[in-house]
């Protein structure tokens, strides 16, 4: 065997943790004016900076011609790609799947002081639609979703006892959850969607 073919034999196949949680039409939750589905489109490369916003800026520039977001932020991209401020120096770009491999070729064009790691296969996506969505996370979240949650901005909060990050998008609400926690995520969910 040689290794091109070893190479496609062992390469890994994403699979997502919410998959034996949906229904039929691929819901977690389907409710009148409430809705729960899983986003598998995405690839999420995390990127590290250095103390210099300058240079930081710079390098998103010319790398990925994207501006890196104020606090608590996410700015909108070519592509529908997202740039989320994550702390002073962690920006997470979420993207197209397709685009992964030409993504983390880039990481080469990076200056020193500056990564970036594809943390893809470690989060889950939800998108929430519907009016009831604020009243539906508010039992377990300990952010203050309705009032304090809008469009363009990011907060890296906790849902029950599992730290999440939640955004807002149109009129939808995106949640993103490491998958070691999506059970758990799940199970409180499907029991507070039986009480809004």
């Amino acid at each position: 065997m040689n290794n091109q073919t070893e190479a496609q034999n062992n390469m890994p196949e994403f699979r997502s943790t919410f998959n034996s949680l949906v229904d039929e039409d691929g819901y977690l939750i389907n409710q009148e004016d409430l809705n729960c589905r899983e986003i598998t489109d995405k690839c999420l490369l995390v990127l590290r900076t250095s103390k210099d916003s300058k240079k930081n800026n710079k390098a998103a520039k010319e790398v990925f011609n994207t501006k890196l977001p104020d606090s608590l932020s996410v700015i909108t991209g070519e592509n529908d790609s997202k740039c989320f401020w994550i702390s002073p120096d962690e920006f997470w770009l979420l993207h197209n799947s397709e685009y992964k491999a030409s993504l983390l070729s880039k990481s080469e064009l990076l200056p020193e002081g500056i990564s970036m790691t594809d943390n893809s296969a470690a989060y889950g996506i939800l998108e929430f639609t519907g009016l009831r969505t604020d009243n539906l996370l508010a039992r377990w979240m300990s952010y203050d979703l309705s009032d304090s949650l809008k469009e363009g901005k990011v907060v890296s909060t906790t849902f029950g006892q599992a730290p999440v990050i939640v955004y807002r998008k149109n009129k939808k609400l995106l949640m993103m959850i490491r998958h070691s926690f999506s059970h758990y995520v799940v199970g409180l969910l499907k029991d507070s969607a039986k009480r809004v």
